[in-house]
């Protein structure tokens, strides 16, 4: 073997053995979740053919043993050495050392920081839904823990509360303070807890059911135009929460259940639809529509008109705008080829007297300006 070649050899066998000389702890990432248990190992890197020695050293430089408290370690074989904890508090974190005493006196360490968190979790969550009379104020707890804090948005109908300017919302401490409450306050309130250096994110719903009495709500223009015979339909909407009673007053007449239709429900808002059939002109009174729950009783008087017909005055004015539609027409023919009406009136009354002639001292002359030969007997005069 050459002595190049001898080099190379004494390089590499150096190399293996202080790779055998040298400690890995796995995992390598030392966050360890509050109150759950976590396990960590120390080993030779390379693997066995070294005698050593390895102990675990708490943040306060002592040993840890099998039966130490919150921590503990487990003895694996001889190049490796597991440390298992369960952290109750966030002091309980530090640095951790592995060292490592190898038989030819020679001590390795290395050491890992362990850091304790706790993900967004939310705590006395019990008022998750709660049920108020329009009017009243509302507060929504939102109580969350976590290492490091997170931070608390409350989100509505896809917004961040504080972007809401038509709304009295109030926030403080993860709590949300809602005043004199309207029926557009009920929904969904999100509360969004966040641990932004670990992009942690946490959600919990909460319901605001909002009580409050009917709302009536006509789909058509009133006076309702009818006549005898016919059939007329009201259509109409009521935003109520709890589900209203609806009734309609008509000639003395109350109709409900069936007659009334509900043919759409979306949440509190429900659309009806009425139809009658005025047989008289003493059927062409108004309607009152009333709507009801426990909340309060909301009434809508719906006016009805009878269809007269086209008056004298509506039939004139339709007759002069077809004359002057047909007026302009002509003018516009007249102008662009001399033709129409007006060109008729041009022809045979302004032109008349210079295509059928002139008087003459109250004679009628012919075109040539003599006197007419008038035949009387045969004979001319």
């Amino acid at each position: 073997m050459g002595a190049e070649h001898f080099l190379i050899f004494i390089f590499a066998a150096g190399a293996v053995q202080g790779a055998k000389e040298s400690l890995e702890i796995i995992p390598i990432n030392g966050n360890v979740e509050l109150n759950t248990q976590a396990y960590f190992l120390c080993k030779v890197r390379g693997g066995g053919g070294v005698q050593v020695s390895l102990t675990w050293i708490d943040p306060e430089g002592n040993e840890i043993e099998e039966d130490s408290k919150p921590y503990w370690v487990k003895v694996i074989d001889e190049t490796s050495k597991g440390l298992e904890m369960t952290l109750t508090s966030p002091d309980q974190g530090g640095n951790f050392k592995c060292v490592g005493e190898f038989d030819f006196e020679k001590t390795v360490t290395n050491q890992i920081e362990i850091h304790v968190i706790q993900r967004p979790t939310f705590v006395n969550t019990m008022d998750l839904v709660k049920e108020v009379h329009e009017g009243q104020n509302v507060e929504f707890s939102c109580l969350v823990k976590g290492i490091p804090t997170p931070t608390i948005r409350w989100i509505f109908g896809n917004q961040d509360i504080r972007n809401i300017k038509e709304r009295q919302l109030f926030v403080e401490n993860g709590k949300l303070l809602i005043e004199n409450t309207q029926s557009s306050d009920a929904g969904i309130y999100i509360c969004e807890a966040t641990i932004e250096e670990r992009n942690e994110v946490a959600f919990a719903n909460f319901t605001l059911n909002i009580k409050f009495a009917p709302k009536i709500e006509l789909l058509t223009s009133v006076p309702l135009v009818t006549q005898t015979g016919n059939p007329i339909q009201v259509n109409f909407t009521i935003l109520a929460n709890p589900s209203p009673s609806v009734s309609i007053a008509w000639k003395e007449k109350i109709f409900e259940d069936d007659a009334i239709k509900m043919i759409a429900q979306n949440q509190n808002r429900y659309l009806f639809l009425f139809e009658i059939t005025p047989t008289s002109q003493e059927d062409i009174p108004e309607l009152v529509i009333t709507a009801a729950n426990e909340v309060g009783t909301t009434k809508k008087n719906v006016p009805l008109e009878k269809d007269g017909g086209l008056g004298w005055g509506s039939i004139l004015a339709i007759v002069l705008a077809i004359l002057v539609l047909l007026l302009l027409i002509d003018a516009l023919c007249y102008y662009k080829r001399r033709c129409g009406f007006l060109m008729f009136c041009k022809k045979n009354i302004l032109c008349k007297r210079s295509t059928t002639g002139v008087e003459n001292n109250g004679k009628i002359l012919s075109k040539s300006g003599k006197s007419p030969v008038v035949n009387i007997s045969g004979s001319e005069a």
